[in-house]
């Protein structure tokens, strides 16, 4: 009588006395090596515990997206990104040889079981959603992983100045106004500040933020987009009069003349 011990059994229960073939019971995915068999005779002596070499069992690929994926997203590509060689990582519960289809390529061709980061070939900008990755174990079983969709920006938005702060002005919290050809945040620099950070793709009206009288001619405003590509653009200089000028009586005609014509000096602060 055949006895069964480790992680496999079978259906075949006698031995007879030469060559014996046993089928062993269906077996999951994996590695056996404690499997061994004992054969007992009819008065009952047992043999010495006979070990069957150790074996894997592949069987066909997991399906996708379940408890049981072979293939896992892990950190997709940030998007937008401004990074043309971006990375992405996935977990792959076996170890095989990576394929790529879609528009998306890399030097990477193997994976490891466990979590494996690649690297993408360049890629021009525009919107991917076909890349895809299928990884070959090493018993032919295959899974593919479909990439999730990613944006690629490498450019800066395109700044114009459309009406300057009017030089000189009298008012110390001019506006201004520039086109962007992307939305994105405003940040400033120089001796200017708005509490406006907000862009629009198209023309965009700040308020700058109170100055005092003088020159300003080193105002910069930087638009950044949603992918990180930043530009700067400098506005046009300008000067802030908030003074109303006056004037000093430097010297009047005496008394009272006899006569329509008379001369009066004062002197300015401003130019009039």
């Amino acid at each position: 009588t055949i006895t069964y011990g480790g992680s496999c059994s079978s259906s075949t229960t006698s031995a007879t006395a030469d060559s014996n073939t046993i089928t062993l019971n269906s077996l999951s995915d994996g590695t056996y090596s404690n499997c061994n068999i004992t054969v007992t005779d009819s008065t009952g002596n047992v043999s010495d515990a006979l070990s069957i070499n150790s074996f894997i069992i592949e069987g066909s690929p997991a399906t996708l997206f379940n408890e049981s994926a072979t293939l896992v997203e892990v950190t997709p590509v940030t998007t937008p990104s401004n990074d043309n060689t971006p990375n992405y990582t996935f977990s792959s519960s076996k170890a095989g040889v990576i394929v790529y289809s879609g528009s998306c390529y890399s030097d990477s061709s193997t994976a490891s079981a466990g979590s494996n980061t690649i690297t993408f070939s360049p890629l021009g900008d525009g919107a991917y959603s076909n890349c895809a990755i299928t990884v070959y174990d090493s018993g032919g079983n295959n899974e593919t992983l479909n990439i999730s969709s990613f944006v690629i920006d490498t450019t800066p938005p395109t700044l114009a100045e459309v009406t300057s702060v009017e030089n000189p002005s009298n008012d110390n919290t001019p506006d201004y106004t520039f086109a962007s050809t992307e939305a994105g945040t405003i940040t400033y620099s120089g001796s200017c500040s708005s509490s406006d950070t907000a862009a629009n793709a198209g023309s965009n009206t700040i308020t700058i933020n109170s100055l005092t009288e003088g020159t300003y001619s080193n105002c910069t405003i930087t638009v950044t987009d949603s992918a990180g590509n930043a530009n700067s653009s400098i506005m046009s200089s300008f000067v802030v009069d908030t003074s109303s000028g006056g004037g000093t009586d430097s010297g009047s005609p005496p008394g009272t003349l006899a006569t329509q014509a008379a001369d009066f000096t004062f002197i300015s602060a401003d130019a009039v």
